[in-house]
């Protein structure tokens, strides 16, 4: 063995890997006066885990350091004797009130969204590459976790306020063309994202020959009530937009209750608006409203976009949250932006950037009925004894608020 690699004297390294194995090396991150932390995951496991399905086989780890966390995963960084940096991301929870141990978590959640990150990759989006993944069956780490390329930078949301108004405005203008981009990728199916096959031993997964399909939809909506007993009874996907909505509102999304325990459900409501699907023109969903692509809520949160900042400008984005993603109808996609913590006047800026595009200045404009169907179907299950919700349907009395099942 040499006495050095790639400038680490190899004496340092083992004591750093010495360290890091054999000590109680969980790092304690204090919120609220609650540990958010897992208590099951150490960083050395971490490290130990990841040294044979590192990019390069020759290469080992070396240094693993807490870098955030959120509701339901923890992200790390994994520093190499080869002197590059890669960030883990582990699904676990770091909140005691949230159900990650819960029977009924979708197990195709964690794979679907590497499955989104490589489609968007390919398509050449501005997404952090995936090297591996491993859904953690032999409990070496803790939870499942991706290892994916490192992004430096600083969230936008954190970039925007020492911007200059003309600047903050170009950064809307980049979200909006990345925005767009997505918007364009089509696929051929209402669902999720899967991969097909196996992808034990790849270690390059954004640029393997993976098969990526759209398979059964994921969905998290009603995971965290206590009474559910049953995942969802059919996630798709689907070939019909009709054949989608009508899953929407016979509830075929939602988890199932514990008997005694179920909201009140309006049966009859459900088959009319089931009806109302049925009788709505074909017009509705023909043409480039009935195109399904990616749609993910997250993806557009500026906490989860990394911006490269150059003479006090924004040079790139990146995007690093794809939880959820699902395709949908090009009607559902154009919606008009709803993004957490951005002002109303910021959130037009961004509309107006995204109606220069004629095909999603059409799925906006001309597929707001359709939006609302949606919202129509999502609230079928709730009593309404004097249709009140259908007459302002077929008024046409509703704001523009259609919400994605997932």
């Amino acid at each position: 063995m040499p006495s050095t690699l790639n400038g680490y004297a190899v004496t340092r390294v083992q004591q750093q890997l010495r360290q890091l194995y054999y000590s109680d090396d969980r790092p304690v991150v204090m919120e609220d006066d609650l540990n958010v932390w897992p208590p099951h995951i150490y960083l050395h496991n971490i490290a130990l885990a990841l040294n044979n399905r590192l990019p390069d086989e020759q290469d080992r780890s070396c240094e693993v350091a807490l870098l955030s966390y959120g509701s339901s995963h923890v992200v790390v960084t994994l520093k190499t004797v080869l002197q590059r940096t890669y960030v883990v991301r582990i699904t676990s929870a770091v909140f005691e009130t949230f159900q990650r141990t819960h029977p009924f978590w979708p197990e195709h959640k964690e794979r679907s969204e590497v499955a989104s990150m490589i489609a968007l990759f390919r398509e050449n989006l501005p997404v952090p590459a995936v090297y591996a993944f491993d859904e953690d069956r032999d409990h070496l780490v803790g939870g499942a976790w991706t290892l994916q390329e490192y992004i430096q930078g600083c969230p936008l949301n954190q970039a925007l306020g020492a911007l200059s108004l003309e600047d903050r405005r170009d950064a809307f203008r980049q979200l909006s063309q990345c925005m767009l981009q997505v918007f364009d990728i089509q696929f051929p199916r209402i669902g999720s994202l899967e991969i097909v096959g196996s992808i034990e031993g790849i270690r390059n997964l954004s640029e393997s020959h993976l098969d990526v399909r759209v398979g059964k939809m994921v969905t998290l909506k009603g995971l965290q009530n206590p009474y559910i007993v049953g995942p969802p009874k059919e996630c798709g996907p689907w070939d019909d937009v009709r054949e989608w909505l009508k899953s929407v509102a016979q509830g075929c999304l939602l988890y199932q209750p514990q008997p005694g325990k179920e909201l009140p459900i309006d049966q009859a409501n459900i088959e009319r608006v089931k009806q109302i699907i049925d009788e709505v023109p074909d017009s509705l969903f023909d043409g480039p409203l009935s195109v399904n692509g990616p749609w993910a809520c997250d993806m557009w949160s500026l906490h989860n976009i990394i911006a490269v900042i150059q003479d006090e400008k924004v040079i790139t984005l990146h995007f690093l949250d794809f939880e959820g993603m699902q395709s949908v109808p090009a009607f559902v996609r154009a919606k008009a932006p709803f993004i957490q913590d951005v002002p109303e006047e910021w959130l037009k800026v961004l509309l107006d950037f995204l109606l220069e595009h004629p095909g999603f200045r059409h799925a906006h404009e001309q597929g707001r009925t359709a939006r609302h169907l949606l919202n129509l179907a999502e609230g079928a299950w709730i009593p309404d004894p004097d249709n009140t919700s259908i007459k302002e349907f077929r008024e046409g009395i509703w704001d523009d608020d259609a919400t994605l099942v997932g």
